[in-house]
């Protein structure tokens, strides 16, 4: 579905209908250009064929005079204070600090992948980190009560037996719990794709997160990192994605049924804010194009919300 202002005030319609309880802002653009596109239009980064250059590290000093708009937040944050919708709990998404320097390229030649982005140099990081949290003060202002940062790029950061680029785990936790630290409401954060355990183990024991959210249907192996004990020491809980992001065949009740009850078991029932694998942005159809992608989202998200519904049903 194309992005543009009519197409946001339907997303937060149909979220609406659907009865999810803490939905995001609509996205309808990469999560990327959200963040990086404005810095482009004031001249801080170049933006060229869709890729994010910094042809001038001391332009990040500029980024203490940016103030934050993301006019998708905005308006769901409208739609609710004119009762168009009646949610209680705004779930504020932010790309984070590592993913957003990982976009950042610091040379031309882009092959050398993340190290040829603003990843390599923590110095310049700190910069992206102070306008992260900028963001995050923003969306709180509006309103938001849930806020999380989306740090897909921490699943390849953070491998089973080393961090790339110099990173360790101290590092990784100081930078997250700056950008949260001091801020309302619960804290989240999302990593897609494939997590190695101690990327698990590493977020478990970040104080200023209170939400782990993480991909189980298409990427089922995530379900074997999943410690309990780690979950109830650090009085953190589990957010999975049940359903695929990417496949457009709807799964059954029965499917969504059986992969959350097993998390679940495995979570020791320290499991909330159940949704997809991901946004739905990579959900390709062969026929009926971006229309017909959406509508298959939508159903997707109400039968995740029928399954959860049914469990809380049985549990009162």
């Amino acid at each position: 579905m194309s992005h543009n202002g009519e197409n946001v005030r339907r997303v937060i319609r149909d979220l609406w209908v659907i009865g999810l309880d803490v939905p995001p802002y609509p996205q309808l653009r990469s999560f990327i250009d959200i963040y990086l596109q404005p810095l482009a239009e004031n001249g801080l980064l170049v933006e060229k064929n869709g890729f994010y250059f910094l042809e001038n590290p001391g332009k990040l000093r500029d980024l203490g005079g940016y103030e934050p708009f993301i006019p998708e937040a905005e308006e769901l944050v409208k739609a609710a204070r004119e009762g168009v919708v009646g949610f209680k709990w705004l779930r504020g998404p932010v790309t984070g600090v590592f993913t957003l320097s990982s976009r950042i390229y610091l040379e031309k030649d882009i092959s050398r992948g993340l190290y040829a982005t603003l990843l390599r140099e923590p110095r310049l990081v700190e910069y992206i980190a102070e306008y992260v949290r900028r963001n995050l003060e923003y969306l709180a202002g509006l309103g938001y009560n849930v806020l999380f940062i989306d740090e897909p790029v921490l699943g390849v950061l953070v491998g089973r037996r080393r961090i790339l680029l110099g990173y360790s785990e101290e590092s990784i936790r100081e930078i997250i719990e700056r950008v949260y630290r001091g801020l309302p409401g619960m804290h989240g954060i999302h990593v897609c794709g494939r997590i190695s355990p101690r990327l698990f183990k590493l977020l478990s024991s970040i104080k200023e997160l209170n939400i782990l959210n993480f991909e189980f249907h298409d990427n089922p192996m995530n379900k074997e990192f999943i410690d309990k004990e780690l979950l109830e020491a650090n009085d953190k809980l589990l957010a999975p994605g049940i359903a695929s992001s990417k496949n457009p065949v709807v799964e059954t009740l029965d499917e969504l049924r059986k992969l959350l009850g097993e998390i679940i078991e495995r979570a020791g029932g320290r499991v909330d804010l159940v949704s997809a694998d991901c946004g739905f942005g990579g959900l390709a159809v062969d026929e009926g194009g971006p229309e017909k992608a959406y509508l298959i989202g939508l159903e997707k998200l109400r039968r995740i919300k029928r399954v959860v519904d049914e469990l809380n049903a049985a549990d009162k």
